[in-house]
């Protein structure tokens, strides 16, 4: 039968199971938190605690009572180590875990020694340490034995540890609310009043034997309560966490990602530059702070002969210097390497032990102000050597054919007209051409400020001049009134930045004779920035002129007449058309062919032909207003056209005036032509708006009047091609 006194121990027990288990169960799933594992192990201790009570409470004998006891012990020593534990990771407390093992290993050895020792080191046993006690008016024996020198020690480990761990609690309010973590304090008080419980029923006060397990069970509900709390806030934590962990593997892909493509992009621009010097047309090389060949290009292969294995870690003043310059070649390395820069030319030599000219540029390299070596770079300038030799031997060829030309030359020196047009371009003029044509009273101004140098001889044969000092005392002389827009196209061409100008121009010689020429100016080489030297070439093209002015008449009208030919006639109707059309106005297109003109070319030949052609053309020329044009379009045919014209019933005598002129007696060569005309009428807009129309039309109206008896006018009329012709 279970004694009354043993009901709270079991209660205690069971509430310390159960806690215990739930908070390892805790631990095991996975919060993996030290704190849960020693506040479970501190509730299984108080469970294994309130067994051995009950064992204590229930033994019948003496041996059953001090294995309860011995179980005690051992439950005591696991809670002490257990709770202590506890303290330290729930308040994070630092201590040297030297102390912290030793303390774990002196519990070890208590509880081996309640397990193996079974003498009076442990306990001390007698039949006379069994007691009746008063529990509440009810008479229990108990059974006890007396603490030996191990267990005394035991409780000695309790006296020692609950003062720390009191002083932990005390030191964590430093850090940590009262609020949060009073149930600590009040555990710990507890803790320290169930040590008075052997000192209590010692005396007598058996009423206090619950007191251990009382304490024990509140330690475990505030410290429950505690950990609850704690494992919501640890709930919510780790959702925090996992979020921060979300977002932290966010960040580092995306980190991940910037630097993957700042990566690619300095590898892009590495390879980039890498490709640029590879494939410069321009030598390098690359060298260490010993002057050895790192790097080179394939120019520099294929100037200088050496492959990069030749080359590779060679001195490279060695490689292509010669030993007359090599002092001076390592004087200049030297200056590099010392963080100067330097540009020069000189000899240097190839593989083959060959000499070329190279112009030598040498500069530091310098990353994150180390100094890493030089770089070299050298270029030929053999064809520039030549060049410049050529060049002077050209300048005295240049002297010879300056003077022997036949094109007029003149060096001239327009220094002072950049001054002047420099003065005007500060003006900010938006149009310098409209400008300078509105101002010819400042280009003869700048015309005055030119300077000649020198002209040669076939330019004194053009303008008639007696010596140099007739062209070189100025310009005005030769350049008349008429031809200043185009000097002003000049200096507006050089005042946009233009370093030549060509033009056809007229110039007069100094007969007073005109001159048609092209004009060239270019600025000499060197001197862009001051036209202190301008090469000018003369070309004459009066005759060309003529010849053009000539072609371009015979293209445009009748060789043997004079009169306008097709296309001038095409040309000059379409405009006529236009005027018409614009003025609201009409005009008459006249077909007209000679009758007869055959049998007279036939009878008297071809000469005879032609002069009766060209007195019948001036006949029709002067039957005609200025406004009007007369043209041969065949043989014996000719068309006028008529503007301006409001009365239509006016055109026909005017024809009809033509018909007696043409049939007016021709003497040629002693010889009376008689001929006469049809003529056809198209009058616009009434029998056509285009110039191939109106034509077409009054060629057939002039059909119709050689159809009908000749040597009259006929109209056209759409209605009357329909009949038939009169026979």
């Amino acid at each position: 039968m279970i004694k009354s006194i043993s009901i709270i121990p079991i209660i205690a027990a069971t509430i310390a199971a159960a806690i215990g288990m739930y908070y390892i169960y805790l631990y095991i799933k996975g919060l993996r938190q030290s704190a849960h594992l020693a506040f479970g192990l501190s509730s299984i201790a108080v469970f294994f605690y309130a067994m051995s009570t009950f064992g204590i409470y229930n033994a019948t004998n003496l041996t059953d009572s001090l294995n309860s006891q011995r179980l005690s012990v051992c439950a005591f020593v696991i809670f002490t180590l257990s709770y202590f534990t506890f303290l330290m990771e729930f308040t994070q407390t630092k201590s040297k875990s030297s102390y912290i093992w030793a303390l774990r290993i002196f519990g070890l050895l208590i509880i081996l020694s309640q397990i193996f020792i079974q003498n009076e080191l442990t306990w001390i046993s007698s039949q006379t340490n069994s007691r009746i006690i008063n529990f509440f008016g009810e008479k229990i024996p108990i059974f006890e034995s007396i603490p030996g020198v191990f267990t005394n020690i035991s409780f000695g480990l309790g006296i020692f540890i609950y003062p720390f761990a009191l002083y932990i609690i005390f030191n964590s309010y430093k850090h940590v609310a009262w609020k949060k973590n009073h149930p600590l304090m009040i555990s710990t008080i507890i803790i320290f009043s169930s040590f008075l419980n052997d000192t209590f029923v010692a005396i007598g006060f058996y009423n206090f034997i619950y007191l251990l397990e009382i304490s024990f069970i509140s330690i475990i509900i505030y410290i429950a309560l505690l950990l609850s709390r704690t494992v919501n806030e640890a709930a919510a934590m780790k959702e925090k966490l996992e979020a921060a962990i979300v977002e932290l593997e966010n960040g580092r892909k995306e980190l991940e990602s910037k630097v993957l493509e700042r990566t690619q992009e300095f590898q892009f621009q590495a390879e980039y530059f890498r490709s640029l010097v590879e494939n410069s047309p321009i030598a390098i090389v690359a060298l260490d702070n010993n002057q050895r060949v790192t790097n080179c290009n394939h120019a520099f292969e294929i100037l200088f002969g050496y492959t990069f294995e030749d080359a590779y870690q060679k001195d490279l003043d060695s490689l292509i210097a010669s030993e007359e310059v090599y002092q001076d070649a390592l004087a200049l390395t030297e200056k590099v390497l010392a963080s100067e820069k330097v540009a020069t030319t000189g000899m240097r030599k190839r593989k083959d032990d060959s000499m070329v000219h190279v112009s030598i540029s040498g500069v530091p390299v310098i990353v994150n102000k180390k100094k890493l070596g030089v770089l070299g770079i050298y270029q030929d300038i053999s064809a520039r050597i030549e060049a410049e030799q050529f060049l002077r031997e050209s300048e005295i060829r240049y002297r010879s054919l300056f003077e022997d030309s036949p094109i007029s030359l003149w060096e001239e020196d327009f220094s002072r007209v950049k001054i002047m047009i420099d003065i005007i371009k500060k003006r900010r003029i938006p149009d310098y051409k409209a400008y300078f044509t509105s101002h010819l009273d400042e280009v003869k101004d700048l015309l005055q400020l030119i300077r000649i140098i020198n002209v040669n001889q076939a330019t004194l044969k053009l303008f008639g001049a007696l010596d140099k000092t007739d062209l070189i005392s100025g310009l005005c002389e030769i350049i008349p009134e008429d031809s200043l827009p185009i000097i002003a196209m000049e200096f507006a061409a050089l005042a946009q930045g233009e370093t030549s100008f060509i033009s056809e121009i007229d110039q007069k010689n100094f007969q007073g004779e005109t001159l048609h020429v092209i004009l060239r100016l270019s600025i000499a080489p060197g001197s862009e920035d001051t036209w202190e030297k301008v090469f000018v070439s003369i070309i004459d093209i009066t005759e060309r002129k003529m010849n053009e002015s000539f072609l371009e008449y015979l293209s445009h009208h009748d060789q043997l007449t004079g009169l306008a030919n097709r296309a001038l006639l095409f040309d000059r109707l379409s405009q006529a058309i236009a005027r018409a059309r614009r003025n609201q106005n009409e005009m008459a297109v006249f077909f007209i062919d000679l009758d007869g003109f055959k049998q007279i070319n036939d009878r008297f030949g071809h000469a005879v032909g032609d002069q009766l052609l060209m007195l019948a053309a001036r006949r029709l020329q002067q039957g005609l207003r200025d406004s009007d044009t007369v043209a041969r379009v065949g043989g014996d045919e000719f068309v006028l056209a008529l503007e301006n014209f409001t009365d239509r019933d006016a055109i026909t005598p005017i024809a009809e005036k033509f018909l007696e002129t043409i049939a007016k007696p021709y003497q040629i060569q002693g010889n009376i032509c008689h001929i006469t005309a049809s003529i056809g009428i198209a009058i616009y807009p009434l029998d056509g708006n285009d110039p191939e129309q109106l034509i077409t039309n009054a060629d057939t109206a002039m059909y119709r009047s050689k159809q009908w008896g000749k040597n009259q006018v006929r109209h056209f009329s759409k209605k009357n091609e329909d009949l038939p012709a009169q026979p």
